[in-house]
């Protein structure tokens, strides 16, 4: 079977739903790190951070032909702030607020920090610089069931946790 646009869909599905694993654990353990309780960060009834998902993506578009570093990372650095300030005021919109810098120092309205903004392009550098490319030469190592399998398996998870959400919870 010849890899087509279906295949390269199925694997930013797959990769999509690992970057929102990533930044659920982030998420998690951060909060261990800071309040020594475990407190699931996750708003669908799965262990993703859909918000993470969505900003590796974006990061992807805009960074996957540009690796300089320092492009990487002030760009990412910029674009996630900006992503974490409009979600929060869509979740608010939505009743939900999901996160509060208040304490953090260099904060705004808690909603965004200077500091989680640097995590965030650090964290923007190791997807660009390493698991991107990592994931890229995994799919085409692996027989084309695989990424589709994986990633249609992820969509449907991910679109099954959102209906039950804000559907029928």
């Amino acid at each position: 079977m010849q890899r087509n646009r279906f295949t390269w869909v199925c694997s930013y599905l797959l990769e999509f739903t690992v970057c929102a694993f990533v930044g659920w654990l982030y998420e998690v353990v951060l909060e261990w790190i800071v309040y020594r309780d475990y407190i699931d960060r996750g708003l669908l009834p799965l262990p993703v951070c859909p918000i993470y998902g969505f900003g590796a993506m974006a990061l992807l578009l805009l960074f996957r032909r540009d690796h300089r570093w320092w492009v990487v990372l002030l760009g990412s650095t910029v674009l996630t702030t900006v992503l974490e300030l409009a979600a929060s005021y869509l979740l608010e919109r939505m009743g939900l607020r999901l996160w509060d810098y208040s304490a953090w120092p260099m904060q705004f309205e808690g909603r965004i920090s200077v500091l989680s903004s640097l995590v965030f392009g650090v964290l923007a550098l190791a997807l660009v610089g390493g698991v991107h490319p990592l994931l890229r030469r995994f799919y085409e190592k692996a027989p084309v069931w695989l990424p589709c399998t994986l990633g249609i398996a992820c969509g449907l998870l991910l679109a099954g946790g959102s209906v039950y959400v804000f559907f029928l919870k």
